[in-house]
């Protein structure tokens, strides 16, 4: 082991690995005891003395993390010919690289901050925690991949984002992951910090428990109907103008599959994400047509995912026609995907820029829900916009019924994407209390109920359509009473512990 320690490469690959190995954790394989592979990482991290030897060491514990968990994002240059193939590495090499600088700063900083004793542990907790938090706002954000996707793996620990949220559940990830080994330090008082981190966490594992194993019976109305609608096009065929007709034929007959059995009920028919080729206004009749040829009677709302053009710039909209085939409401994606859906700081690096897209899309500003008739309130969310639990929570109002997050995760094929994406959802609906229709082009699709239940589901890489019954909302959860105060609470209370035993012990400093 000393001479492992000693071996800067040997010990930086060991970290490397570790971190690659800690996101099989992570959907879909969700093997939860693989946390403990990620605290091994932190706790030996925690033995380095050395300030620049600390960076390098959290960095390629975060590059283990991030290159692993992230690989999907190559699969995007192989799909289809909108991207060059010799700019994979931008996403699978570079992206997980700047990521991980979040993680060595974590390090560095709370090294930095006890530098004078050999062991920063709850500190680490602490940096570590906050700098998920400030990757997931700073630059637009990229929430994906936080430690607490770990907490997706089942209906019943998923509930405790409905207490704390997901930044807080990174807190109880990051903890959990180095509790155990914090048994190995030579601490006077490592049994009280053991347990006063154990038991905050016990019992959050245990009103998640509760609260699945207890959960209300939710008013289902037999007159409100949720349709969704997955023709599983591939992404190499969706911008071909020739088979244009074919895919909108597709999506017309899974529409109107039994759809004699819902007439005289309230209905929602929900398309994915960029439906087909086309664009608004320029696609008017034909839309007007299609909806026409969809909807049967005046209760029925038709979602469309379509490119619109206003006022010259491009837009990701969603758009919600009637039995007249008019637009009642449209929306526009808000937040975009950076190099997905647009190029920072274009003008500084055009030729580059222009490899990858030849013009950037615009962002919308209408934040205000929908309101359609027999349903109620909903918020619409197009795809990367479901993984930003802030701004989702501040859109959200008090007569808020359903989210509805329309997406194309065609562009990652069979990978762990589509399943990381879909865990994302379920934690925005156990957040807000409220059901949630996901409709993505290739999956997976699904209505997820409060509780982060799989209502219906229609499986990767298939063609298919579903449809159920909607469930009411619940009134509150904690966490969208009170949003990431709770965060702030958890950070302070970290903090006191390693101050609280500083004064006794005058072995952890703050």
């Amino acid at each position: 082991m000393e001479k492992l320690y000693n071996s800067s490469y040997l010990f930086y690959l060991k970290l490397f690995f570790i971190g690659g190995v800690s996101t099989f954790c992570l959907p879909p394989f969700s093997i939860f005891p693989l946390i403990f592979i990620l605290g091994y990482g932190i706790y030996i991290i925690n033995n380095v003395n050395s300030l620049k030897k600390i960076f390098y060491s959290g960095w390629f514990l975060g590059f283990g993390w991030f290159s692993f968990g992230l690989y999907w994002i190559g699969s995007a240059f192989l799909v289809s010919n909108t991207y060059q193939v010799f700019l994979m590495p931008l996403a699978v090499i570079i992206l997980p690289s700047v990521l991980a600088i979040f993680w060595g700063l974590a390090f560095l900083l709370a090294k930095l901050i006890s530098y004078r004793i050999r062991s920063s542990i709850l500190l680490i907790i602490v940096t570590l925690s906050l700098s998920e938090y400030i990757r997931s706002h700073i630059f637009t954000g990229f929430p994906w991949l936080m430690p607490s996707m770990i907490l997706t793996s089942n209906e019943y620990i998923i509930q405790i984002f409905s207490f704390v949220g997901s930044y807080t559940g990174n807190l109880v990830v990051i903890t959990l992951s180095i509790l155990p080994l914090m048994l190995y330090y030579n601490w006077k008082y490592k049994y009280t910090i053991f347990f006063m981190l154990l038991i905050p966490i016990f019992s959050l594992f245990l009103c998640a428990f509760l609260r699945f194993h207890f959960r209300e019976n939710l008013k289902i109305n037999d007159d409100q109907l949720i349709t969704i609608v997955q023709p599983n096009i591939k992404q190499q065929d969706k911008w071909n103008l020739i088979k244009r007709k074919n895919h909108i034929k597709k999506l017309v007959q899974l529409s109107k599959y039994k759809s004699e059995d819902y007439q005289n009920r309230y209905r929602v028919v929900i398309w994915p994400e960029t439906s087909f080729e086309g664009l608004i206004p320029r696609e008017q009749n034909l839309l007007a047509n299609t909806a026409k040829d969809v909807i049967k009677d005046d209760k029925t709302s038709l979602i469309v995912g379509l490119l619109s053009i206003k006022d010259q710039k491009l837009l990701n909209s969603l758009a919600i026609l009637d039995s007249s085939g008019n637009i009642n409401y449209k929306y526009d994606k808000i937040h975009l995907v950076p190099f997905g859906e647009y190029i920072p700081f274009r003008k500084y690096f055009k030729s580059i820029a222009q490899l990858i897209s030849k013009k950037d899309f615009s962002s919308g500003t209408n934040k205000a829900n929908i309101n359609i008739e027999g349903i109620g309130n909903i918020l619409p969310l197009i795809c990367y916009e479901i993984l930003f639990s802030s701004e989702v929570r501040s859109r959200v109002s008090k007569n808020t019924k359903l989210i509805i997050n329309i997406t194309n995760d065609a562009w990652f094929g069979n990978t762990a994407g589509p399943y990381q994406h879909l865990a994302l959802t379920k934690i925005r609906a156990v957040e807000l209390g409220l059901p949630l229709a996901r409709v993505a082009n290739t999956g997976i699709s699904m209505l997820i109920s409060p509780y982060g239940e799989e209502i219906i589901k229609i499986p990767l890489n298939k063609e298919g359509v579903k449809t159920t019954k909607l469930m009411s909302r619940l009134d509150k959860t904690i966490y969208k009473k009170f949003g990431d105060y709770i965060f702030m609470i958890s950070i302070l209370f970290i903090l006191f512990i390693n101050r609280l035993i500083g004064l006794k012990n005058n072995f952890i400093r703050f």
